[in-house]
Order: structure tokens, then C-alpha cells, then sequence
């Protein structure tokens, strides 16, 4: 229906219209009402166990962070131990019957450009990985070097066994973080999903009570036009006729607040 044949329209045929109209509505929703409400019934309890799940994997991460902190720093306080002995074997003339790969190969400095990389760039988790690999075989690496070396020079006894502490805990340590990032990994598409039905569970909800706010407007509507139509649209029509007869309209104007020109060059309303 365009605007010229609702104008057309009498006053009684659109109120007839505008209840029928009502009346369907008030038929379709308590039906839309009642899939929206089993949608959402549906939805809950799967979004409570995604929450579950996902909180479990986030707590379990958590735990295994703490416990990678815990060990990692004390493996730090071991590498700073175990450069200072090895710049005071240095400045003794200790390391003299080394092997010359040492001073390319220093531990110390591998470890602390790797440990630098895990803790303050933002990595993705193959690349987390990757520097841990890289760790394990630079420490395994050293495994054999050091015993030899104690063996060699009794006065690196001290050193050889801080830097053996240092590689146990940076290898426990890596082992969590490794298990850690299993954990991540299973837990965002568990992250995800539940994102995704918390969202469709929201909308349902909101669809239900946008239904049930429109029932109770459909029984307002509709005890509201019947009572009307059978009564007459007098009291309906009252302002539409005063306007005809020249009166003013009730409807507020955006800017009603400003008066009215009236300049004959400007006699349009501000």
C-alpha cells in the first residue's frame, strides 16, 4: 500500500486495519516467544560448559606459567652466578688450557639473547617453540663440554656445578613453558566457540524479551483499538478536524522552541 491509498483510507478502515494487524501479531509472537525461549534453553547450558572448559585450560596455563616464572628465575640468578665465575676464571688465567671455541660460544650470553626473546617480544607459538628448541640443544650441547672441562681444570668445580643447576632449571623450566603453549593452543578454539555461542545466546535472549515486550503491547494495542472502534474515532479525530478548520497542530516541531517569522522576505519557519 503506497501513501495515496493509505490517505485514501477511511479513518474506521485503517483502525480496522491497524487491529487486524495487532491481532496477528499477538497470534505469531507467543509462537516466535516460545523458539526463541527453547533456542536459548539450548544455548545455555552448551555456553556454561564452553566457560568451563575454557577456564579449566586458562587455569591450567596459569599454573604452569607460575611454575616456568618460578623456575626460570632462579635459573637466571644461576646464569648471572655462572658469568661472574666464569670472568673470574677469566681475569685468573683459569679457562688458559680451554678449548678456543669458548670464547665463541660462551653459554652465558646464547641464553640470555634467547631467555630476551622469549620475554620481550610478542611471539606467535611456533616461534616460542622454535627458541625453545634452540635452548635444549645449546644446553645439551654444553652437557658434554663441562664434564670434560671439570675433569680437566679442578678449578672450575664450582662453576661446572652452577651451570649444571642453571641447565636443569632452564630445562625443567622449558618444559613447562612447552606444555604450557599445548594448553594454549587446545584452548582457543575452545576460547573461540564460546565467544561465538555467548553471542548467539545474547541475541536469543534479547529476541525473548523483545517478544514478550511485544505481547504485552499487542494486548495494549489491541484492547486499545476495539474499544475505539466501538466507540467511535471521535475523541481520535479530535485534532485532525480542528487542523481542518484552520486550527493549530499538536504535533511539536523539532524547533519549536524558536518563534515563528514573520517577515514578509523570510516568512519560512526557522
Amino acid at each position: 500500500m503506497d501513501i495515496s491509498d493509505l490517505l485514501a483510507l477511511k479513518p474506521e478502515d485503517l483502525a480496522a486495519t491497524i487491529l487486524e494487524r495487532r491481532r496477528f501479531l499477538a497470534q505469531a509472537l507467543p509462537d516466535i516467544e516460545a523458539r526463541m525461549s527453547d533456542d536459548a534453553d539450548e544455548l545455555a547450558p552448551l555456553v556454561e560448559k564452553l566457560r568451563l572448559a575454557r577456564d579449566a585450560e586458562s587455569n591450567k596455563v596459569a599454573e604452569l606459567k607460575n611454575s616456568r616464572n618460578q623456575s626460570q628465575q632462579e635459573a637466571r640468578q644461576l646464569l648471572q652466578q655462572t658469568r661472574a665465575l666464569r670472568e673470574q676464571l677469566d681475569e685468573k688465567d683459569g679457562l688458559k688450557s680451554l678449548d678456543p671455541k669458548w670464547a665463541k660460544e660462551k653459554l652465558e650470553e646464547a641464553l640470555e639473547e634467547i631467555e630476551e626473546k622469549i620475554e620481550k617480544q610478542a611471539l606467535a607459538l611456533k616461534d616460542e617453540r622454535k627458541l625453545l628448541a634452540e635452548r635444549k640443544k645449546l644446553l645439551q650441547k654444553n652437557e658434554e663440554w663441562l664434564e670434560k672441562r671439570r675433569k680437566d681444570n679442578p678449578e672450575m668445580s664450582e662453576y661446572v656445578d652452577s651451570s649444571r643447576k642453571m641447565q636443569k632449571l632452564f630445562k625443567h623450566a622449558d618444559k613447562l613453558h612447552q606444555e604450557m603453549l599445548t594448553h594454549v593452543e587446545k584452548n582457543e578454539p575452545i576460547h573461540d566457540e564460546f565467544l561465538e555461542k555467548r553471542a548467539e545466546l545474547r541475541i536469543s535472549i534479547r529476541q525473548v524479551e523483545r517478544s514478550r515486550s511485544l505481547i504485552k503491547q499487542s494486548e495494549s494495542a489491541i484492547a486499545f483499538w476495539e474499544s475505539h472502534l466501538d466507540g467511535g474515532l471521535d475523541e481520535l479525530l479530535k485534532n485532525a478536524r480542528n487542523v481542518e478548520k484552520g486550527g493549530g497542530s499538536s504535533i511539536r516541531r523539532r524547533n519549536a522552541e524558536l518563534p515563528i517569522s514573520t517577515e514578509k522576505d523570510g516568512g519560512e519557519e526557522e
